[in-house]
């Protein structure tokens, strides 16, 4: 996601649909396919997972298809990113997904309502990161996952320090870490009060 300048400010920006077909790019595989990343999270096969900010479904097909009796939600500021989404995961077949669009930093969830939280190069391009992790410990579940995923080349890249500093500052103890300083996952546990 570019950084555009507005009045003397920089601010974020989600990448723009119209850009999403280089999400898709199978290379992106050799930095982590959607295969292990779903390794990663270590999900029951009833799970009920958000993933924010999933721009075509480049992982959300394999994450659906780790959880056959459960649901995935996509969640999207962009109504043509999810849709983007939806036209590539049905067909593939994938059918146990929902949409919704809106703001990360207000989630239209119930409380303690998810299983596990996943972003994916995501939470840089949010512009109230500590908003949008507080509303994401909110959805989850007591020790609910959230996973968060860096690679090389985002132009939001966030570091594995920053990120473990950002999150934890948010209510989350670090669980378990996987990748390198470039292409990491972290994935966090929700503390309890």
């Amino acid at each position: 996601m570019p950084k555009v300048k507005r009045s003397g400010e920089t601010s974020v920006q989600p990448i723009s649909y119209q850009e999403a077909a280089h999400l898709l790019n199978p290379l992106r595989k050799l930095l982590l396919s959607p295969k292990k990343l779903v390794r990663r999270l270590h999900l029951r096969q009833d799970a009920k997972v958000l993933e924010i900010g999933p721009g075509p479904g480049f992982y959300s097909g394999e994450i659906a298809r780790s959880i056959p009796s459960g649901t995935l939600t996509l969640f999207d500021i962009q109504q043509e990113m999810l849709d983007l989404a939806k036209n590539r995961l049905e067909g593939m077949g994938v059918s146990n997904v929902q949409y919704v669009r809106g703001d990360a930093a207000r989630l239209p969830m119930d409380s303690e309502s998810f299983d596990a939280v996943v972003l994916v190069c995501v939470l840089g391009e949010i512009p109230n990161r500590d908003q949008c992790l507080q509303e994401v410990r909110r959805i989850l579940r007591p020790n609910g996952l959230l996973s968060v995923t860096e690679q090389l080349g985002d132009p939001d890249f966030i570091s594995r320090g920053e990120m473990r500093n950002l999150v934890t500052r948010n209510g989350f103890a670090l669980d378990k870490s996987f990748g390198f300083w470039k292409n990491y996952t972290l994935n966090f546990k929700k503390s309890l009060p």
